[in-house]
């Protein structure tokens, strides 16, 4: 077989088992159980060749720093990858959650078909207990609440030790990033609203944020601040957005087949194309021309003659936030009509920030907010900006879930035993659909739940013991040999709604199911933690994004276990 790099080498081809990769598998786990939390550990990635060095606990930075070819561990972190994309948040929580399951299933002596098909009824029940409105781990949110919205975001914000964010900073910034978000919503929708731009070498504190969009503009010196003119029309600077090349190499007007001709010119007939579209939107009172790419200096210098300024090189992602911005359409050719693809702004400002030339670009009716992050190191700066857009994304989900999940593990411990109640509720029904036996159940059930508690424990600080409560099964951290112990204290749970007499507190590992039977209180205690979650900053976390990652855990944990060989070029 011909190798892909060489035709002179032959391929060589791997072939290795689950059990072979078990190395690999155990080095990721540990890196995402030791990353998560406010007390996550945090990680120096540099590859083998050296060059940059890469200080994180975020996933979202992580992964991409690694470099993986195993094809088994390759599908963890494709998993995880796509969990960030979709979710920017759930990485860890979805590497560990899926590693335990594996983990605990190869030292099971129940087979992996059994395991797999139990497993797959233990999500459904997972899931049934998730959307219940009885279930005492989440919360319903309001989006008139901003007790609540502050304290999803700052669970977010602390979530990352890199950063270093003090109480104050944490309020500082949770307070920004929600009046930016709240800003932005209308008709509970919003698009891209928050920009994000980074400066480091100041503190934390001295970040702020501003209406509309702040872009870099090195075609004014930084020496001194400019006063901008503009061509207005009904005191607004028209916008024409284009995001065709204005280079002259575009191929909208040399298409189809033609003959030669030494005296025409390709790029001059491009160019005259380009000045036409020029004189139209002249006409149109365009006062100002932003393009995604390069515009020819003969362009540029005829539209500066004109009166009209503009911005190049401006990039895919820039564009959309000026799309947004302006209310412009993007004209990709120059052969359409322009006054129907025109925005507008109301004022363009040069600002000057870092030394670096800006121009702030606002519109009263658009609700967009430029966020200006500060941190004293380039790597610090990187991870805040990462959490910060964690944060925007968890906002912009509640608009369609305003649900959120008890944080601090107590989610996953609630979910934890419900599920064992409900296997035992259900007992014959599910040993009847998967044709197994009850010991396979209990032991696919233990391994299920066990993963659960497992995460729940890498959310706190190492050194202490899980206990729990009914009726609620949230979760408390309680130091060992502690001589400070007192059985009358009452201590908060580790979302901080429920408090408990330590005395009532029992470990994660003696609880007796037979009391879950008493369902009586659930709606009192469901009513409870809403009206402390609308009054008392708490950790929570978004229900959509964490039930999201749960689900493509199991999944990837199923895959992997299901997997017979790898087989691998590595030639």
């Amino acid at each position: 077989m011909a190798s892909r790099k060489s035709i002179k080498e032959e391929s060589e081809i791997h072939q290795s088992e689950l059990s072979d990769n078990f190395k690999g598998l155990k080095f990721l786990k540990n890196i995402a159980i030791s990353s998560r939390g406010p007390h996550g550990k945090v990680k120096v990635i540099q590859n083998s060749a050296g060059g940059h060095v890469t200080l994180t606990s975020s996933s979202g930075r992580l992964l991409p720093a690694l470099s993986i070819s195993r094809p088994l561990l390759k599908l963890l972190t494709t998993s995880a990858e796509g969990q960030i994309q979709t979710f920017g948040d759930g990485g860890l929580f979805l590497m560990a959650c899926c590693l335990n399951i594996v983990e605990l299933s190869e030292d099971s002596l129940t087979g992996n078909r059994i395991l797999i098909e139990i497993f797959e009824e233990l999500m459904e029940l997972a899931l049934g207990e998730l959307k219940s409105d009885n279930f005492l781990g989440k919360i319903h949110l309001s989006l008139s609440n901003t007790v609540q919205i502050l304290s999803l975001v700052k669970t977010i914000l602390s979530s990352k030790p890199l950063c270093k964010l003090s109480e104050d900073s944490v309020n500082h910034l949770a307070s920004m990033i929600v009046e930016c978000f709240l800003s932005s919503v209308k008709d509970d929708k919003n698009t891209n609203s928050v920009l994000i731009l980074t400066a480091e070498g100041k503190s934390v504190n001295q970040s702020h944020h501003l209406p509309g969009i702040l872009m870099l503009y090195p075609e004014i010196s930084s020496s001194c601040k400019k006063k901008l003119h503009f061509i207005t029309k009904d005191e607004k600077i028209v916008v024409a957005l284009v995001t065709t090349s204005m280079s002259g190499d575009s191929e909208e007007v040399i298409q189809g087949r033609y003959q030669q001709n030494i005296e025409v010119d390709a790029e001059q007939t491009v160019i005259e194309c380009m000045k036409s579209f020029c004189h139209c939107i002249k006409d149109c009172g365009v006062g100002m021309l932003m393009c995604q790419k390069v515009v020819h200096p003969i362009i540029k210098s005829q539209l500066r003659q004109n009166g009209i300024f503009v911005v190049e090189r401006m990039g895919a992602k820039l564009t959309s936030f000026v799309q947004d911005l302006t209310g412009a359409t993007p004209m990709e050719s120059f052969s359409c009509k322009p006054e129907k693809y025109l925005g507008s702004l109301d004022t363009v400002n040069h600002v000057i920030l870092n030394k670096k030339s800006y121009l702030h670009l606002q519109r009263a009716s658009s609700g967009m907010n430029t966020l200006v992050l500060c941190n004293l190191e380039e790597e610090m700066v990187s991870e805040l900006k990462v959490v910060c857009e964690t944060a925007l994304n968890t906002l912009q989900d509640i608009l369609q879930y305003p649900i959120l999940l008890c944080g601090g593990g107590c989610w996953e411990t609630c979910l934890c035993f419900h599920i064992k109640q409900k296997v035992k509720e259900n007992q014959g029904f599910i040993l009847e659909k998967t044709v197994c036996t009850a010991s396979a159940l209990s032991a696919a059930s233990e391994i299920f739940t066990k993963s659960l508690l497992q995460v729940a424990k890498t959310t706190g600080y190492s050194g202490a013991m899980m206990m729990t409560s009914f009726p609620t099964f949230h979760s408390w951290r309680v130091p060992l040999n502690s001589d400070d112990f007192d059985p009358d204290n009452v201590l908060t749970c580790n979302c901080g709604m429920v408090t408990e007499p330590a005395k009532k507190l029992m470990s994660v590992n003696e609880v007796n199911l037979t009391i879950l039977k008493v369902d009586t209180v659930l709606k009192e205690e469901v009513c409870k933690l809403q009206q402390i979650s609308q009054s008392k900053s708490c950790v929570v976390d978004s229900y959509i994004s964490n039930v999201s990652a749960f689900r493509k855990a199991v999944f990837t944990a199923i895959m992997m276990l299901n997997v017979g060989n790898c087989l691998q070029d590595i030639n």
